[in-house]
């Protein structure tokens, strides 16, 4: 199964819920999940959304030590922009116009030191950048 065989409807239950074969949430159901929320509030409720839902999947499946604040913000703030550069009738639409769509450690070594981004705080808040400001994406 993959996450795809689910409609919206389903998939965002099982997030919600904390249900979803965590096989399931791929790199493309983070985005999947992302565009949906966007689709569906405004980016500030959206972000909130984003947020819960992984930090519930973490604390289920990893201990809840995987979640980074600052990383969702910047990832979900990125997939916003994108958004509104273009719009798209799918999230399936969305992943195929932005083949390669992700947060990597380059990306961010470009705008944060190593010692901010995986300080305490900017996993559990957003912090700004330290070398330069983040784009307008």
């Amino acid at each position: 199964m993959h996450h795809a065989d689910l409609s919206n409807s389903q998939f965002l239950h099982q997030i919600e819920t904390v249900t979803i074969n965590p096989e399931l949430f791929t790199h493309e159901a983070h985005i999947r999940m992302a565009w949906l929320y966007l689709n569906g509030f405004n980016q500030e409720m959206a972000l909130q959304h984003i947020s819960t839902a992984i930090k519930g999947i973490d604390a289920k499946y990893a201990g809840g030590m995987k979640f980074h604040h600052t990383i969702t913000v910047v990832f979900a703030n990125k997939i916003a922009a994108l958004m509104q550069h273009k719009a798209h009738k799918s999230w399936q639409e969305f992943v195929a116009a932005n083949a390669g769509l992700g947060i990597s450690k380059k990306f961010l070594s470009n705008y944060y030191s190593d010692e901010l981004l995986y300080s305490d705080k900017a996993k559990t808040q957003f912090v700004s950048p330290d070398k330069k400001p983040l784009p307008a994406l």
